[in-house]
């Protein structure tokens, strides 16, 4: 009867501490808990780092179902390209084409120090 007790509360405690890690990994993922995106996450700096030298390109941070996100955008005439909207993981949600009406709280958070975008 004691080991029924004792395995029953270990199995309870386990499967509590569990929860709580899935928990707490699905909030922060949802938040994006970070004071500077740039440098800490590091799919992001990469990013940003590939089109470092491009006077057109700029990044975004904003708000879609309350999820913080990201989408990089590129203002050159001259070209056409696809934009996704990121979550905190790095993961594609959709084109930002499609997103757009639904984004709230934008801000830009990266741009090239010889931008040649305007911001409205």
């Amino acid at each position: 009867m004691l080991f029924k007790m004792k395995r029953f509360i270990n199995l309870s405690f386990i499967t509590l501490l569990l929860m709580s890690f899935v928990y707490i990994s699905c909030k922060k993922d949802q938040n994006c808990n970070v004071s500077d995106p740039i440098e800490e996450l590091a799919w992001l700096k990469e990013s940003i780092d590939e089109v470092k030298h491009d006077e057109y390109s700029y990044f975004m941070m904003a708000k879609y179902k309350k999820e913080t996100v990201f989408y990089y955008g590129n203002c050159n005439p001259a070209i056409n390209y696809v934009s996704y909207i990121l979550n905190c993981n790095g993961e594609q949600l959709g084109y930002t084409n499609e997103l757009y009406n639904d984004l709230t709280d934008i801000k830009l958070i990266w741009e090239h120090e010889s931008g040649r975008c305007t911001f409205q």
